[in-house]
């Protein structure tokens, strides 16, 4: 894990430039119709994502792959529990079938999920905002 997570400075202005992002994204996701569930799944994901690369940066730490990135979280922190990391890293093999493979998922994923995912993205703001 260790080669792929970088040492750095820690870095408080792109921390709150992804956290404002994160927020933007969190707006304009309101505004994809529903129908477009594999659209506002992968932008959830990139909210978390962002989130997640901001808690790193607040730590001083750096990474280019978005399995260490959900690692890092999960072995650092403990606001999420096992099945909500385990929903994170889902989010993630939606997003890469979507962007690469043009993969739609289906509605009832968001339906079943989107609650759960949004109660992520808050708590991951929460610690965001804390470490700032």
């Amino acid at each position: 894990m260790e080669d792929e997570i970088f040492k750095i400075s820690k870095d408080r202005e792109r921390a709150k430039d992804l956290l404002e992002m994160a927020k933007e994204r969190l707006d304009l996701v309101k505004l994809i119709p529903k129908d477009k569930a594999y659209k506002i799944i992968e932008e959830y994901y990139e909210i978390i994502k962002e989130l997640l690369t901001a808690i790193m940066y607040l730590d001083g730490y750096k990474t280019l792959s978005h399995v260490k990135l959900i690692e890092y979280f999960a072995s650092n922190y403990k606001q999420l529990d096992e099945n909500q990391i385990r929903l994170i890293d889902t989010l993630r093999k939606f997003r890469i079938g979507i962007v690469y493979y043009g993969r739609k998922i289906s509605q009832d994923f968001l339906l079943n999920h989107e609650k759960e995912i949004k109660k992520i993205m808050q708590v991951l703001i929460k610690v965001v905002k804390e470490k700032l």
